[in-house]
């Protein structure tokens, strides 16, 4: 037999009192707003008399008093008042009572019974969309895991995990800072939304707003309101005319030591939850590893073709990379130069290097050759380019006082050859040894000039 209890008045009572059938019912005032004390599983539902007394509360009353239980209203001859009010006050199912010995006990049974199944329907549903929702976690994670492992370039590895956050916590900003530890400032690695670029060229001190805090500390947070956190620093929305209204941000942790933030800005459809950061520190945690092995990986490989006492190219680099724009010249049908230096007489000097690579160009490529001797390669430059070059290469080390931190001031001069492809040579090698050549000649009369490749 089902047992319900019942919320309502005398005449309510007076009507069910000595319902015989499938139901023994149970009667009691309407509560305030306190739940009534009922004994845990007594009852298998409850029926609340839909009343001007029987409010919201009173029907949030009877559920604390009976969780889990179906609540019925039951409306004694209602107009169209009455059922407006049933429909306000959230219930699973309503009866109403037009006679004597409304409503049936198996009516009342029928809708107990649809109620409990549409309840279990309903958890069954929202545990469905928690495992989809976890599944798509897991493979998300899995293929940034499988991917950026399988990738050496940071930049690359960087992008593909925010394109993933970005699936998983949807929002109109987000970008990832890394740490540069020898100043002790966050860079923006990448950044994405409608100011991107812009803030791109900022760099913050470690400390300094939401991901400066989080890079300091190696602690995440969430910050629903910006104009409420002191953390916050407003003054990259000033510059940027954007509106930082809410931020995730999450510390990247890799082998004990923090080597970047996460941020994401502005949640699209609501505020960030414990549930969004739980998502995020799941997924920095195995991409902030991924992440320094690519860095690592690409410093050893620059290692490998960096001078250890300049830190420009050398010559392994050197050829390859001539090789390389020879191909492409020969492709496109464009010229290729390659200047050849030797500094004229005093050795050993060691900030050479910077020197040179103030006086070319951005797209140039410069290398140490061996001792005192560098290269310049100059990609789609003729002979004639390679000369304005040369000239003003000359001129940055005839001028430059060498040695003065160390409280002197040496004057130097350089020999120049200069080779082009494809008039000289149309190797590497050939290229090399022409401009070697005419530098040669350049030393043998009179040092401190340049000459052309015959």
């Amino acid at each position: 037999m089902a047992r319900v209890a019942v919320f309502g008045g005398p005449a309510l009572r007076r009507r069910l009192k000595g319902v015989r059938g499938a139901l023994e019912y149970t009667f009691f005032p309407l509560p305030g707003g306190a739940a009534p004390t009922l004994a845990p599983g007594a009852f298998d539902g409850a029926l609340l008399e839909v009343s001007p007394r029987a409010g919201a509360a009173t029907a949030r009353a009877v559920r604390r008093a009976l969780p889990g239980r179906p609540l019925g209203g039951l409306c004694l001859q209602p107009n169209a008042e009455q059922l407006r009010r049933a429909a306000g006050l959230g219930l699973d199912f309503r009866v109403e009572g037009w006679r004597a010995g409304d409503p049936a006990p198996t009516a009342v049974l029928a809708h107990l019974e649809n109620a409990r199944q549409g309840s279990g329907d309903a958890r069954r549903r929202d545990v469905a969309q928690a495992l989809r929702r976890t599944a798509k976690r897991l493979a998300i994670l899995t293929d940034i895991v499988k991917t950026a492992n399988s990738i050496l370039e940071p930049r690359k590895v960087i992008e593909l995990i925010m394109e993933k956050i970005q699936q998983l916590i949807p929002s109109e900003a987000w970008s990832m800072l890394m740490v540069d530890e020898e100043k002790q400032e966050l860079l923006f690695e990448l950044a994405l939304g409608a100011k991107g670029k812009e803030v791109s060229a900022f760099r913050l001190k470690m400390g300094e707003g939401i991901a400066g805090w989080v890079a300091q500390t190696g602690k995440p947070t969430i910050v629903n309101d910006t104009q409420k956190d002191p953390r916050f620093a407003p003054k990259f929305d000033t510059k940027t005319q954007f509106k930082t209204r809410s931020i995730l941000c999450a510390p990247l942790i890799s082998r004990g030591r923090t080597i970047g933030v996460v941020e994401i800005i502005n949640k699209l459809g609501g505020k960030f939850t414990q549930s969004d950061l739980d998502i995020l520190l799941t997924l920095v945690e195995p991409c902030a590893i991924a992440i320094e092995n690519a860095i690592l990986f690409q410093r050893t490989e620059q290692l490998t073709i960096t001078d250890d006492l300049t830190k420009l190219f050398n010559s392994r680099y050197l050829n390859l990379y001539i090789g390389r724009e020879i191909k492409r010249c020969k492709r496109h049908g464009i010229p290729l130069s390659v200047i050849f230096l030797d500094l004229d007489g005093f050795k050993g000097i060691n900030d050479q290097g910077s020197i040179l690579a103030e006086a070319v160009r951005e797209s140039d490529i410069l290398a140490r050759y061996g001792g005192d001797e560098f290269v310049v390669v100059l990609p789609e430059t003729p002979a004639a380019g390679a000369l304005v070059i040369a000239e003003r290469l000359r001129k940055a080390i005839e001028e430059h006082g060498f040695l003065q931190g160390q409280g002197l001031t040496a004057r130097l001069s350089a020999s120049f050859g200069i080779s082009s492809y494809p008039d000289h040579a149309l190797t590497p090698e050939g290229l090399i040894q022409k401009a070697d050549q005419a530098m040669y000649r350049v030393k043998e009369r009179d040092k401190n000039g340049i000459e052309v490749a015959v």
